[in-house]
């Protein structure tokens, strides 16, 4: 009786057509054996020297290991719950992730209980001879390695990851730029990546921007000349020069926010500011704007910024308990920055507290919020400015008006009274009494809401009063919170002030 092979066990288990290779590169991978064709090579071996067919591939290029959000593994997920796999081969176990407990949950758990078989090349791992086996010797051999393997394979991604960022400190230590795309107005040295040199086409638009800037136009009116002579915003030159990367460039249109970013970017003087350490090193790369130039600029808008914290008040929560999230409707969180910076931020309390899955939760730096209320404070009092004379004028309306309605309602009672002593002595009917006294509670409603609506004149005045001498900067913003309802954060860094003037 001829032997069976024992150098594939595995050949006994039926072939299926929905066999799939699943390849993952790293962001911060260097091996070439680990491309994703060295990958593609060894899963079609393997496929070829079991004679089962690799019908397809999932691909996850550039995404790490620590993250299982990746879209083609989502896929692959999403086929595998559908039916359509039941084999799944990879080069490696950290290419299913370097995740210690995640990838144990799928390879004991969601591949057995989808019937999914899983094969790690050069791991020798293979469900048919590990977890899903039924023979106890290899079950008990593949359920103590594999759980050491992909805790070394985390282990491997935390020291990796520590390496990759001494080696960037180290490079922008030296003045190395180690961002992986060159601001707007640069370009990467074709002979060292790590050197900036000035785009030929994009640099002249920042030098414009910066000269337009200088002699004393706004950011308004440069996002104006910009938009009209259609030159390229940074996202639209980015994408009509190659470069990869899923864009959101919004209308197409220049906007005040990509146009302040340039004006207070300081690579632009030929300094780099980088890293977490923040890393300054001067004369890196020639400069798009002189730093004399620029400093005046930044200046500029200090000048034209509020100084909303009072001396010695910097640790005061001014807008405390009205700064709300716009996702949830709830109240936002007052936070100091890293490393206790001297700036402070507001974020959402109740994904801080219940986590994303009860609200996605909304951020905004302190320093944006009250930009945002002195912007709209003025845009406010412009809109319903209030001169002396109109003020005056109202309140005599509102004086005629409450005198005459005075005399009005005591006519009017006087009227009702002897109204009432008729219809005791029977002389008219109940309905003829009512009609005078109706006409005698008008009278009087009358008289109090003309009294009211003076009060209410007044007090919005008092306040109007209040936001014209913060919007001229005879105040600090402390004194004018009772004048907000509500400051609402929303998605895309939008803000809006609700105000509680009238």
């Amino acid at each position: 009786m001829a032997r069976k092979s024992r150098k594939h066990p595995e050949l006994a288990v039926p072939v299926s057509k929905d066999t799939v290779g699943y390849i993952r590169l790293s962001v911060l991978n260097r091996d070439p054996h680990g491309s994703v064709e060295n990958q593609r090579h060894m899963i079609e071996e393997w496929g070829h020297q079991h004679q089962i067919p690799i019908m397809r591939y999932y691909i996850d290029n550039g995404f790490s290991g620590k993250r299982f959000d990746r879209p083609a593994f989502q896929r692959m997920i999403q086929d595998i719950q559908k039916g359509k796999i039941d084999c799944i081969v990879v080069k490696d176990l950290s290419r299913l992730g370097r995740d210690y407990i995640t990838a144990g949950y799928y390879l004991e758990m969601f591949f057995p209980s989808n019937n999914v078989r899983f094969v790690s090349i050069n791991d020798q791992f293979d469900t048919t001879d590990g977890i899903t086996n039924r023979d106890k010797s290899a079950y008990i051999q593949s359920s103590t390695r594999v759980p050491l393997i992909n805790l070394f394979n985390e282990q491997v991604s935390i020291e990796t990851k520590m390496k990759v960022e001494v080696i960037l400190d180290m490079k922008a230590q030296h003045g190395e730029f180690i961002g992986p795309r060159a601001p707007f107005g640069y370009q990467k040295s074709n002979e060292n990546p790590s050197q900036l040199v000035p785009d030929p086409v994009a640099a002249v638009i920042v030098r414009k921007i910066f000269e337009m800037a200088a002699s004393g136009t706004g950011v308004t009116g440069i996002v104006r000349y910009l938009n009209e002579r259609r030159l390229p915003t940074p996202i639209q030159y980015a994408k009509a020069n190659g470069l990869d990367g899923n864009f959101d460039d919004g209308n197409g249109s220049w906007n005040s926010r990509s146009v302040k970013y340039i004006l207070t970017n300081r690579t632009y003087t030929g300094m780099l500011v980088q890293g977490k350490e923040k890393r300054v090193v001067e004369a890196t790369h020639e400069p798009l704007v002189d730093s004399d130039t620029f400093d005046a600029i930044q200046k500029a808008f200090q000048d034209r910024a509020y100084n909303v914290v009072p001396q010695g008040q910097s640790t005061d929560n001014i807008p405390k308990g009205k700064v709300i999230c716009g996702c949830c409707g709830g109240k936002m969180q007052r936070k100091r920055g890293t490393g206790h910076a001297d700036w402070h931020f507001f974020t959402c309390i109740t994904k801080n507290r219940l986590g994303a899955d009860k609200c996605t939760g909304m951020y905004a730096r302190e320093e944006d919020i009250f930009n945002a209320i002195y912007r709209q404070l003025k845009d406010y009092v412009n809109e319903h400015y209030i001169t002396n004379s109109a003020y005056t004028q109202k309140i005599q309306e509102f004086m005629s008006q409450i005198s005459a309605l005075t005399q009005r309602k005591t006519t009017a009672w006087i009227n009702a009274m002897e109204h009432y002593e008729r219809y005791v002595q029977g002389k008219i009917s109940k309905e003829e009494f009512r009609t005078v006294q109706d006409i005698a509670n008008q009278a009087k409603e009358a008289l109090i809401q003309a009294t009211e609506g003076k009060g209410a004149y007044e007090k919005q005045y008092t306040k109007f009063r209040k936001l014209l001498s913060a919007s001229s900067k005879d105040i600090p913003f402390s004194e004018i919170m009772d004048c907000i309802e509500k400051v609402v954060v929303d998605s895309g860094g939008k803000i809006v002030v609700d105000w509680s003037v009238s």
